[in-house]
C-alpha cells in the first residue's frame, strides 16, 4: 500500500477537485447561461478533500461548526472563470489549495458571520482572489483561532 505525505495528500486532493471540476465546466460550458453553477453544488469539495487535510484551526472560543473560510461556492465559481480563460487543471488546482481552508469556530460565530455580517457566501467587499487573505471574513468579524 502506498503512503504518502500530508503534502502529498494535499496536492493529490486538490488536483483531483480541479479535475472533477472541469469535467463539469466541460459538460456545461455550451449551455446559456455558459456553465450553470447551480448544477455543481458547493459541497462537492467536502466529499473530495478530507477535512484534516485543510484544517488550519478552531476559534478562541471554542468550535462546533466547521467554517469554509472562503465559500466553496466562490471557489467553485472562480474554478469555472479560470477555466474559461483557458486555464489548466493544474492552475485550478494551485488555486483550491490556496484557499480551501476550514476552521472550526462557535455557533455563536458561525451566525456572526452569516447572518449578521452577511458573509455566508460572500467575502468582504474590498477582498479578492489576487491580494485577498483566506482569513479576511474571520478578520471581519474578530474571530481568533488556535491551532
Amino acid at each position: 500500500m502506498a503512503r504518502f505525505t500530508r503534502e502529498e495528500l494535499q496536492k493529490r486532493a486538490f488536483f483531483r477537485t480541479a479535475w472533477v471540476l472541469q469535467n463539469f465546466w466541460e459538460e456545461q460550458q455550451d449551455e446559456n447561461p455558459r456553465g450553470t453553477k447551480a448544477d455543481v453544488h458547493s459541497r462537492l469539495f467536502d466529499t473530495l478533500v478530507h477535512e484534516p487535510l485543510i484544517l488550519i484551526g478552531k476559534s478562541t472560543k471554542g468550535g462546533g461548526h466547521k467554517e469554509h473560510l472562503v465559500p466553496c461556492a466562490l471557489i467553485r465559481n472562480r474554478a469555472f472563470e479560470m477555466f474559461h480563460d483557458g486555464k489548466q487543471v493544474e492552475d485550478v488546482a494551485e488555486m483550491i489549495g490556496t484557499f480551501l481552508r476550514i476552521a472550526h469556530i462557535s455557533p455563536d460565530e458561525a451566525r456572526l458571520l452569516d447572518i449578521e455580517l452577511k458573509l455566508k457566501t460572500t467575502m468582504p467587499v474590498d477582498w479578492s482572489f489576487e491580494t485577498g487573505s483566506v482569513l479576511s471574513r474571520l478578520e471581519k468579524a474578530g474571530i481568533k483561532l488556535v491551532e
